[in-house]
């Protein structure tokens, strides 16, 4: 850039050159030749500052410059000086080009403006992506935690937040994907990947909800059973082989729903603490120990119905005894009662 101390010399030896002029005006040619010599100096100078103006994209510092350079070169004189044509065609091209500095320098702050922009946007898209990818990695670690053994609720609410995150971040940056056209195909990426945990997540939650009821329901079975040989009355004893046949029965039904639901658990460990269980091997498991336990169950219902037969029989031989008790005590009653009638007489 030129300095303004440059360009405050420049105007101090226009002066100087305009004053000595204005001094002693020119008579003979050779005196106007050398005056119009000195003029076109001056307007060199002038050219020379306004290029670099021009340079720098300063049409508007530029153009007064020019102005002068104009009323310098406009004197007869510049015509007697070897130099004064070409000035002139000097300062035409430079007039011609202040209008296309102005635009270049528009069109450079233009391009300024949207090159910071473009780098704003690349930044932010950076910052987006990169929480995008931190919250589906929790995603993926959450359900991974919800296929291990010991799964239950908290691992199905911890995949389930995990997932909302990762929504919510998405929403957060929804005007970048029309911004940025490789962020908009990673986010519609992003997307398919929820679905896709969203179906691994309902799978684990329905696996979950079936080992914690009604399969951990049929392991708790044996210790009813266990009761229920204890139990010497045979109601209660009937009602705990009852309930261990049910809770049997229910673990088979939901495996083959479970399974029905999902095809591919017919041969997946279920997340079970201790030994690893396949669906399909629990349907036959449940199956199995509700029968084996409902040939108990019709034993002691047989049994209950012998006993209540037994026992009505007793009742209805107490009610007989009771009735021939009365029928004695009411004879003797009326026996007493005719002896004091006949004393009477």
């Amino acid at each position: 850039m030129t300095s303004a101390r440059t360009t405050s010399r420049t105007w101090v030896l226009v002066l100087l050159l305009a004053v000595a002029t204005s001094a002693c005006g020119p008579r003979t040619k050779q005196q106007r030749q050398a005056y119009g010599e000195k003029r076109t100096d001056e307007a060199t100078l002038l050219l020379n500052e306004a290029t670099n103006h021009l340079r720098e994209l300063n049409a508007d510092r530029a153009e007064p410059v020019l102005a002068k350079a104009k009323e310098v070169l406009a004197h007869p004189d510049v015509d007697l000086s070897p130099e004064g044509e070409m000035l002139r065609s000097e300062l035409a091209e430079l007039q011609a080009r202040v209008p296309r500095v102005r635009e270049e320098k528009v069109r450079r702050e233009k391009q300024a403006v949207a090159e910071r922009e473009r780098k704003e946007l690349e930044s932010r898209v950076e910052k987006q992506r990169d929480a995008v990818v931190e919250a589906m990695f929790a995603v993926n670690e959450a359900l991974d935690a919800l296929e291990a053994k010991d799964a239950g609720s908290a691992q199905v609410t911890a995949a389930s937040d995990a997932i909302q995150r990762t929504r919510e971040r998405l929403k957060a940056g929804k005007e970048l994907e029309a911004k940025d056209e490789d962020y908009g195909a990673s986010a519609r990426s992003t997307e398919r990947k929820l679905e896709q945990a969203e179906a691994r997540l309902k799978q684990g939650r329905r696996v979950i909800d079936f080992v914690s009821g009604p399969l951990g329901g049929s392991q708790e079975a044996p210790e009813l059973e266990k009761k229920a040989r204890k139990e010497k009355d045979l109601a209660a004893r009937l009602s705990l082989y009852t309930e261990v046949r049910d809770r049997h029965r229910l673990c088979a039904s939901e495996a083959e729903k479970l399974l029905s639901e999902m095809p591919e658990l017919a041969r997946s460990p279920l997340p079970v603490k201790g030994r690893p269980m396949v669906l399909k091997a629990v349907v036959m498991g449940c199956k199995k120990k509700a029968g084996l336990t409902q040939r108990a169950v019709v034993k002691l219902e047989k049994a209950r119905v012998k006993w209540e037969k037994a026992q009505a029989k007793r009742e209805k031989a107490r009610e007989k005894m009771e009735k021939l008790k009365a029928a004695r005590e009411k004879a003797r009653e009326a026996a007493k009662q005719k002896a004091l009638a006949r004393k009477r007489k």
